[in-house]
């Protein structure tokens, strides 16, 4: 059975046990409180918070190839899902809020399910890091300024940005003293306490304070909104109601939006702390649980899912070794709504939106941002590019923007690959990037072009503009081009090879491609770029110098 499921349980040590469900206990303390506050940024009450911290957390683990992460609601799930619904119009916590909600869990795990039958898992690689921590960063802002208004005890502009910042000036003449003071201090405790006291589920603390607070001294008759009544009991369990859609296109596009954004913000924390604790996750059977996981949350009518970076840092923390740490925090979720809901009636709202502000600060990569801009300005470009395409054109298609920006980010290092012309150094062996040592010299009549990079249509160009101003600089009589970084040849760039070859043929200029691996080779014979190109495959530069008759 443990090929096939519960792969981080099989092999189970008891050793592992006590710091399974220490760990377990901490990750649903750190849960309740956020997981309640996500689900607002979703749209919806806050108890579907926990809803989708038991049924889908349960799925996920049953197919999980990671034995650390920790999944459920997080920011990125809840940030597209609320922004999605605002996109189409539908009021937060509304009827068709939760109606809506999930129905794109479940086209979300459609997609992921269909992303994992696919093997798509190798497509996390091309979402580089400065595009997903700017995405992150964005997200983390973006619900950070929606957080303030409900700590102001004032109205809010939803998910939007620049309705949150018009909501908070406008309206500062009707802040809720009270309210705003309560959300400060909790928010400022929180803070202090991640910094000293991290393994002590502060936020949890401060929400049952605040909610005591707020009961015995009927806060509520001030102006304080409460969360109010909350049902008790585990989910009613069933399928999304199909029938209410009426805009299909909207619903499956949205789903594909949120599956790529859950598929990215999920896939590569797993492979993070996969790396860092030195075990491998299975990518596609990754996706698979994910996709599970929001059929799951669909069915118990909440909104989709994603795991979370910091209850997973927590579980890491606390020393967590396999997925028996969610059953736990789980099982605890599944106590709490059977048994404890009626307590929070009076749990304030300023408080529960302190504790995702607090929860998001430390989201947002700053650190990652100040290196990028004092190393790599390209980079840090992407980085900024990618948190303003949140901020600017919203969290929906802020996804879009992220996931163009990736590409883009990969044909611009194929197009800018590394060149460059080599030469000998007196008294040194081998060939040396004439550019970087000034005592390199170039070889009478002869010129050594390297480039780094795959020949592909994008490329192409570069790499030609590149050996022409080395032979019209130095009119050679042999052309070695050292293809030791070229893996792979495509038609378009065969065909401009072809012609290229032809050109030096007729200007009686003898060509050689040194170093060049099988692949390489097989692209050049498959696309027939010249008729007799095994005469002009050499395995070393002394080689092909050897066959031109150059003495050095």
């Amino acid at each position: 059975m443990f090929n096939y499921i519960l792969l981080s349980i099989k092999g189970y040590k008891k050793e592992f046990l006590r710091n399974d469900v220490i760990s377990g206990v901490v990750v649903a303390a750190l849960t309740i409180p956020v997981s309640m506050g996500y689900a607002q940024v979703a749209g919806l009450p806050p108890i579907y918070g926990l809803y989708a911290s038991f049924l889908p957390v349960l799925a996920y683990i049953i197919f999980a190839s990671s034995p650390q992460l920790i999944y459920g609601i997080d920011a990125t799930a809840s940030a597209v899902t609320g922004s999605i619904l605002l996109a189409a119009g539908i009021a937060a916590g509304s009827t068709e809020a939760l109606i809506y909600a999930p129905l794109l869990a479940f086209f979300t795990g459609v997609f992921m399910l269909l992303f994992a039958a696919l093997h798509l898992g190798r497509f996390a690689s091309y979402i580089s890091t400065p595009v997903m921590s700017g995405f992150i960063s964005g997200i983390s802002i973006s619900i950070i300024v929606g957080q303030i208004p409900k700590i102001m005890g004032v109205s809010g502009g939803g998910s939007d940005f620049f309705a949150n910042i018009s909501a908070i000036f406008t309206q500062l003449g009707g802040i809720n003293w009270i309210s705003l003071v309560m959300g400060i201090i909790a928010a400022a405790i929180i803070l202090v306490a991640k910094k000293f006291f991290r393994k002590i589920p502060v936020a949890l603390i401060i929400l049952v304070l605040g909610t005591a607070i707020t009961a015995f001294f009927r806060l509520d008759q001030y102006g304080v909104v409460i969360v109010g009544e909350i049902p008790q009991g585990l989910p009613a369990f069933s399928l999304p109601d199909f029938a209410a859609i009426d805009n299909w296109t909207f619903v499956i596009l949205g789903g594909l939006v949120s599956a790529i954004a859950c598929f990215a913000g999920s896939l590569l924390p797993s492979k993070s702390f996969a790396m860092r604790n030195k075990y491998t996750v299975d990518d596609n059977r990754e996706i698979f649980a994910y996709g599970v996981a929001n059929i799951a949350a669909a069915i118990s009518g909440t909104a989709p899912t994603s795991a979370s970076v910091s209850r997973t840092a927590a579980n890491e923390q606390f020393r967590g070794k396999t997925q028996v740490v969610s059953i736990v925090a789980a099982g605890v979720i599944a106590f709490v709504l059977l048994f404890l809901s009626g307590l929070l009636y009076y749990m304030p709202q300023p408080v529960l939106s302190a504790i995702v502000l607090a929860a998001l600060v430390g989201v947002i990569d700053i650190d990652v941002s100040i290196a990028l801009f004092r190393h790599t300005k390209r980079e840090a470009t992407i980085w900024l590019v990618s948190l303003l395409g949140v901020l600017l054109v919203g969290v929906l298609f802020g996804v879009m923007v992220g996931i163009v920006l990736s590409f883009l980010v990969i044909i611009a290092n194929v197009v800018s690959s590394q060149s460059a012309e080599l030469g000998v150094i007196p008294e040194r062996e081998g060939y040396f990037d004439m550019h970087r040592h000034d005592d390199a010299q170039a070889i009478e009549g002869v010129v050594i072009y390297r480039y780094s990079s795959p020949l592909v249509f994008a490329n192409i160009n570069t790499f030609i503009n590149g050996l022409d101003r080395a032979t019209k600089k130095d009119n050679p009589k042999v052309v070695i081009i050292d293809a030791s970084a070229i893996t792979h040849i495509d038609v378009t760039a065969a065909d401009t090879i072809r012609d290229l070859l032809s050109h030096y043929q007729e200007q009686h200029i003898q060509y050689y491609f040194a170093n060049t691996i099988g692949r390489f080779r097989d692209d050049l014979r498959k696309n027939h770029v010249s008729n007799d190109i095994e005469n002009h495959l050499t395995k070393t530069i002394d080689e092909a110098l050897m066959r031109a008759e150059i003495e050095i």
